[in-house]
């Protein structure tokens, strides 16, 4: 296997050919996208002491439950797949996190804003987005280089 610093090595080298297809009005939220998915959310997401994990320094506890569940090199490490519960898994704890200071804020007596705010209606209108469409693409290709170079040391290790 590679190590941290082999896969992200290997991502920031692949990056100059990837934006080769990617529209230049998109290039930031396709390179933002596959930079969060290299240095924060690649595959080894699912390790709590893996760099990614320890990057997010205290966030690192949302992760919590997700390590709980996952083993090393299980469903984050399907392409399209992993990407995809990532995401879902952090669209998931962003809304119940949402729905949590709502109820400490009612319990509280606290009158704001907030409460006209419906986060099933905006994470529509940002799915709509075509820039959504280049950032969960580069989330994705940053998650199929980082699977693709496992692949790769693997069988060269078995040989």
């Amino acid at each position: 296997m590679a190590s941290h610093r082999g896969h992200e090595l290997f991502n920031v080298v692949m990056f100059a050919p990837s934006i080769f297809f990617v529209p230049v009005d998109y290039l930031p939220f396709f390179g933002a996208g596959y930079f969060l998915g290299t240095f924060f959310l690649s595959p080894d997401i699912d390790l709590s002491y893996s760099k990614p994990s320890q990057r997010l320094k205290f966030l690192k506890i949302i992760w919590f439950p997700f390590w709980i569940f996952s083993k090393h090199r299980g469903i984050t490490h399907k392409p399209f797949l992993g990407t995809f519960i990532k995401l879902f898994y952090l669209t998931f704890v962003g809304i119940f996190l949402f729905f949590a200071i709502l109820g400490v804020l009612s319990l509280l007596g606290v009158k704001t804003d907030i409460y006209k705010i419906n986060p099933f209606e905006l994470l529509e209108e940002i799915m709509r987005k075509r820039e959504t469409l280049y950032f969960i693409g580069g989330l994705l290709l940053a998650d199929l280089f980082h699977i693709t170079l496992d692949w790769i040391t693997s069988r060269v290790k078995i040989k």
